[in-house]
């Protein structure tokens, strides 16, 4: 039977000026979601004395997102794959997210404000996978790892570096509450923007595609080496992010403007490789470039242990130590899954690992770790961050290689 279609699809495949409008365009929009998502952390210190929130209350603001993060990482791209209207989804929810995020600005306490969050979870988290599900089905095998690292570069790296300054900056100005309106109001124009602009991706499911969504896909060998690497992943990035500020004040002694600057430093290197590593990906193949960026975060997190009190060797290691999160998130998220899945399984592939990684990486994992920095104290981080790397370089191993390029060179010889 032949492929299902979307019935505005043209037969030709898009031409260089439409990808790197797609690419553009959807990386600016997932941009917009991560700066709301930073956006309640930042602007706490304003919130807590208005509502009267405790620490508790604050962390279940911040659970409550995450939760609906999570489910919405495996249940949006998943209807995708079953429905073909990947484009409309992701305009629904973009559209959904901006009302979510102006409503977090009119919340009358802790209540409206942690459902407010909720309903924001529900509408982000899919949006990452969902996009990078398009890219990849719109862009050339070829040139997969340049989009998708481009993508992830502009969204959840580059833009999200202006959350402290934009955020900050507007709720000191005019108050928290226009601070959520920042994000919210500018992702309803990228929603239509997408509209109008973005079209369907081709649907490869048929009246005889084979039912089962996750059963499949954990027969599948790359699937389920990269759900442990992406929980590995998310726990290393969350953990340097999380507790790194703790550590960098605490244990190495730096004064808050030092760490502001190594924190500002990590998030600048974060750009770099998030950009560089998927596109050496292309050329080199996907195992060793994750491989070698999470040896580099392993040399990172060993300089911070072994420091001795020197705050230049902390600082740079500090900085190493974000290479492999940053480097390898949309390689292991969507690009090694989405190569790897059956067609008609694709974003839910890619939906299910960051589902997973999500819930164990930045959810469980941290809270284990704050409890043994607890227990142990927290110059256990840059020990925890080198187990984490070196177990992610040996899973890695295991992973069968996706790379057109490179599978095609292989072939040949």
């Amino acid at each position: 039977m032949a492929t299902a279609v979307d019935v505005g699809m043209k037969s030709a495949a898009p031409s260089g000026r439409y990808q790197t409008l797609l690419v553009g365009l959807l990386g600016v929009n997932i941009g917009i979601v991560f700066l709301d998502r930073t956006a309640f952390g930042l602007l706490a210190p304003m919130i807590q004395p208005e509502f009267g929130l405790d620490n508790t209350q604050v962390g279940l603001i911040t659970g409550a997102l995450a939760v609906g993060w999570a489910l919405s990482s495996f249940a949006l791209p998943r209807a995708a794959d079953v429905t073909g209207q990947a484009k409309l989804l992701l305009v629904i929810a973009t559209a959904v997210f901006s009302l979510a995020s102006i409503s977090s600005g009119l919340a009358l306490g802790f209540l409206t404000l942690a459902a407010a969050r909720m309903l924001m979870g529900f509408a982000e988290g899919g949006l990452p996978p969902l996009t990078f599900h398009i890219v990849t089905s719109e862009v050339a095998p070829g040139r997969r790892g340049l989009a998708v690292g481009m993508t992830s570069t502009i969204g959840l790296q580059a833009i999200p570096l202006l959350g402290p300054l934009v955020i900050v900056g507007v709720g000191a100005a005019f108050g928290w509450r226009e601070a959520f309106w920042v994000a919210g109001i500018p992702g309803l124009i990228m929603a239509g923007a997408i509209w109008l602009l973005i079209r369907n991706p081709p649907h490869t499911r048929t009246s005889d595609t084979p039912k089962g969504a996750i059963g499949p896909l954990l027969k599948v060998r790359n699937i389920r080496f990269a759900v442990l690497l992406a929980a590995l992943n998310m726990t290393c990035y969350a953990s340097l992010l999380g507790f790194g500020p703790l550590y960098l004040v605490n244990v190495a002694g730096m004064d808050a403007v030092t760490m502001g600057a190594a924190m500002t430093g990590v998030g600048v290197v974060g750009v770099f490789f998030a950009f560089v590593c998927p596109l050496l990906s292309d050329k080199y193949g996907r195992k060793p470039i994750i491989f070698a960026a999470y040896a580099i975060t392993v040399v990172g997190a060993l300089m911070m242990a072994l420091a001795q009190g020197s705050s230049p060797i902390v600082f740079g290691g500090t900085l190493l130590a974000a290479a492999g999160g940053a480097g390898t998130g949309a390689l292991i998220m969507a690009i090694i899954p989405g190569e790897s899945a059956p067609a008609h399984l694709r974003g839910t592939a890619m939906g299910f690992n960051a589902g997973v990684g999500e819930i164990l990486g930045a959810g469980l994992m941290p809270v284990l770790v704050g409890m043994a920095a607890d227990s142990l104290g927290l110059g256990i981080l840059p020990w925890l961050l080198a187990a984490v790397g070196v177990l992610f370089c040996l899973i890695s191993l295991g992973l069968t290689e996706t790379a057109p390029a490179v599978v095609e060179r292989r072939a040949a010889a």
